[in-house]
């Protein structure tokens, strides 16, 4: 190695501050979950820019439990990781539901229903992840 060569450390931050970051935005996708609720029982085109940024928090979400795992700081990664690709997946379903009612206006309640069943269930996914990161 040259010594003009500096190597790059990553700092790790304590496990107080990945539980910090990750409550601070855990709260904020319980928000958008509620919105989306919200705007669904409306029609509402912002939808999908909600589902677009809860999908963002989600891949946060991801990272912050991705650096407590190596560090040991939180329980296994592969459940975790599982979990989030169902949340995932679970914004897609909703997401679907939600054009199907637009396309489909003589269902639109069984679809509403169907979103907020999903949202519901999200919301219980959630609180168990939170659970292990505790």
């Amino acid at each position: 190695m040259s010594d003009n060569v500096i190597p790059i450390v990553r700092q790790a931050h304590s496990r107080a501050v990945l539980r910090k970051y990750y409550f601070e935005i855990n709260n904020q996708i319980t928000h958008r979950i509620r919105r989306i609720q919200d705007v669904a029982q409306h029609d509402d085109c912002r939808f999908l820019g909600i589902c677009d940024d809860l999908r963002d928090e989600l891949s946060e979400l991801t990272e912050i439990c991705k650096d407590g795992t190596q560090q040991g700081f939180f329980l296994s990664k592969e459940e975790t990781m599982e979990s989030f690709r169902i949340l995932t997946m679970m914004v897609s379903h909703m997401e679907l539901m939600f054009l199907y009612s637009r396309k489909n206006s003589a269902s639109t309640t069984h679809y509403r229903k169907e979103i907020n069943a999903t949202a519901n269930e999200f919301l219980h996914r959630q609180a168990r992840i939170a659970a292990i990161i505790v």
